[in-house]
């Protein structure tokens, strides 16, 4: 079974692409994830990571994804390895991701700022003008 699991921060903004041939949204972003030990000088090891994601869903999610904002995704690790010009082997190491989650930050309002349709308040009741009541 191939599952990663990754909390981290953006690095930069998420970028939205669409696949050639079929036009399928994906974004691609980078994030930083810290290691759980330090090094020798006692400062963090910072491994950076690329992760992209296909589906509908992530042309509303990309406005999300901005630089420094913490999320916690879990995908799969897939190394492609290639031939550059010069004949040489390489190889590039992503993460496709499955399941994303926004992470709130020190920088985030602690009231969560929740969409109330229009008429609704916030009880959950629509308002009714008292002249619409047939009796």
């Amino acid at each position: 079974m191939n599952t990663i699991t990754l909390v981290g921060r953006l690095v930069a903004d998420a970028e939205l692409k669409y696949l050639p041939n079929s036009g399928t949204p994906k974004i691609t972003f980078s994030m930083a994830v810290d290691r759980r030990f330090k090094d020798k000088n006692g400062n963090k090891i910072t491994d950076f990571i690329q992760c992209e994601q296909l589906g509908k869903h992530v042309e509303n999610l990309v406005q999300y994804l901005v630089k420094g904002k913490p999320i916690y995704a879990v995908g799969e690790l897939n190394i492609y390895n290639y031939k550059d010009e010069n004949g040489c082997w390489k190889s590039i190491t992503k993460v496709n991701v499955n399941a994303l989650e926004l992470l709130s930050s020190k920088n985030d309002n602690n009231a969560k700022q929740e969409y109330v349709p229009p008429g609704l308040d916030p009880q959950g009741f629509q308002a009714i003008d008292d002249d619409d009541i047939p009796f």
